[in-house]
């Protein structure tokens, strides 16, 4: 089904595809944001219409982030938990755009609607659902996790009001509104005047839906958008050195490594040999990529998680210099020994192996594969290199199957639930499919049902701490390379104000300042 909309509306969206110059008077309280696709589905067994990126604002959290990666109020006006049960006070002032109040009953209503999206994290027992009074409910996770809060500050668990069809009308309490939506091409929002919070800046939002990357680039430098939300780093190295572009950026939290498949069938079985894992480790130069890609702004990285994050700290892992004499020690420990071609062989095996490249898209890694295509040759290693720019490619064809040793990817813990990423992407139960083949064992999945099930903040980051250890030191399933911050694009004379979190990026509070 393709959401329809009126001519009038249509004119509208089309206002706002003109360069600043020849905008209408609006343009003053509007803001065109560029990104790379439209991944939004209207699939009721999977809805993500305005709340997968871009989140248009249109619904909101539960709660939301704090800058310490805590839940913080928004919805939920406090919480307790306790022998299994939440206990949440909602707040009494909010109302759903279409004039529905948000209270006991439409919250439970709309918990309910997420849940029918069969969430692999939220969990909430259906049945366990309790009306404590007008503004208060109660509820219990199916599978005992004392991080459901947690869970809600990802923008995938936004609350929408009753509609008779959400993917035309989405009935949402949050700052904006629907104008119109052309299905890759944009979606417009505009300021809701019944709005229970504060007022954002922008009166219209309108985000464009540019693959190109070399494109987004020059419709910023055009005027004919205000600001870049996805920035690749193809886009950081040729952006322009005169302040016509400006950068902003996090603190860093996303992570590029390579995850091992550790549970292949030949020929990719290599990687289940720690040696060569470690190798690998020691073969990477992080200190030239950094400076390289992202134009200078990641860093080497010792782990998947920041130290920042969730006050984990820097020492529980001890990371992995560059160092290709140690690198090769250790393949000839593990029985590779360099061939007349300078590649190593073992049994008659040459050390080849395939490197997919990358999660969610190649173009978000660029050089990187190849940089690493030479460090691994320098000790010995050929590269099978594949690279692919569609993430549906990259799971169903290498990943779910196990084709590949190594895959590159670049991504985050992208809410406030310290086990989220490890849970998904390194337990042998793992409802992200294909990541299996790089789940270390029971161990790992013993620290972290623990720390999901445990009853206090620091129970449950020390078992973090061990199980992310395990993960980037001890077992080595995931050779980190860099930690890069979060980035966005605009024209001169625009503050963005920069979350870690991508889709909590405020646009409807971009301030235009003094140049």
């Amino acid at each position: 089904m393709t959401p329809t909309f009126s001519s009038a509306r249509l004119l509208a969206a089309c206002a706002v595809c003109l360069p600043l110059g020849f905008a209408p008077a609006i343009a003053d309280t509007s803001l065109t944001v560029a990104v790379k696709q439209d991944r939004y589905s209207i699939d009721e067994q999977k809805f993500t219409f305005t709340t997968r990126r871009p989140a248009a604002q249109i619904v909101e959290t539960a709660v939301k982030p704090d800058e310490n990666f805590l839940p913080s109020p928004l919805l939920f006006q406090d919480w307790a938990y306790a022998d299994g049960t939440y206990t949440v006070t909602l707040r009494d002032d909010v109302t759903f755009s279409d004039g529905t109040k948000l209270d006991a009953d439409s919250t439970i209503a709309a918990l309910k609607l997420y849940d029918q999206g069969k969430s692999d994290f939220l969990q909430i027992d259906q049945i366990s659902f309790e009306k404590l009074g007008d503004y208060q409910i109660s509820f219990r996770s199916e599978t005992g996790s004392a991080l459901v809060i947690e869970n809600m500050t990802h923008r995938g668990t936004s609350l929408f009001g009753p509609s008779d069809n959400r993917a035309e009308t989405p009935n949402g309490t949050g700052p904006y509104v629907l104008d119109s939506y052309l299905p890759n091409q944009q979606i417009t929002v505009v300021r809701n005047e019944t709005y229970w919070g504060d007022a954002p800046e922008i009166d219209k939002l309108t985000f464009r839906f540019i693959a190109d990357d070399n494109a987004r680039l020059l419709a910023l430098q055009n005027s004919e958008i205000d600001v870049i939300g996805e920035v690749t780093p193809q886009m950081l190295l040729s952006m322009p050195q005169d302040g016509s572009v400006v950068l902003h950026q996090s603190r860093p939290i996303r992570y590029v490594a390579l995850l091992t498949n550790i549970h292949g069938a030949a020929p990719f079985d290599i990687m289940q040999d720690r040696q060569v894992r470690e190798a690998l480790a020691w073969a990477i130069d992080r200190d030239t990529i950094a400076s390289v890609l992202y134009a200078g702004r990641g860093e080497p990285a010792k782990g998947i998680l920041p130290g920042w994050m969730f006050s984990l700290g820097d020492d529980h892992t001890d990371g992995f210099g560059y160092d290709a004499a140690k690198a090769g020690a250790l393949l000839d420990a593990a029985g590779w020994t360099l061939g007349p071609d300078g590649i190593r062989e073992k049994d008659g095996r040459k050390l080849s192996l395939r490197l997919v490249a990358a999660y969610p898209n190649v173009s978000t890694v660029k050089p990187m594969p190849e940089m690493l295509e030479q460090m691994f040759a320098a000790v010995g290693v050929q590269i099978d290199l594949v690279e692919v720019d569609d993430s549906g490619v990259y799971g169903s064809t290498y990943l779910d199957t196990g084709a590949a040793d190594l895959y590159l990817e670049f991504a985050s813990n992208n809410n406030t639930d310290p086990t989220y990423l490890l849970n998904n992407l390194f337990t042998t139960t793992t409802p992200w499919g294909g990541y299996t083949f790089v789940a270390p064992g029971p161990h790992v999945d013993a620290l972290l049902g623990d720390a999901r099930k445990a009853q206090t903040r620091d129970d449950v980051i020390a078992k973090v701490r061990a199980a992310h250890r395990a993960i980037v030191q001890d077992d080595l399933v995931a050779i980190p390379i860099l930690m890069v911050p979060n980035f966005a694009l605009s024209r001169p004379g625009l503050d963005v104000p920069m979350s870690e979190y991508a889709d909590w990026i405020d646009y409807g509070n971009v301030l235009r300042v003094s140049q």
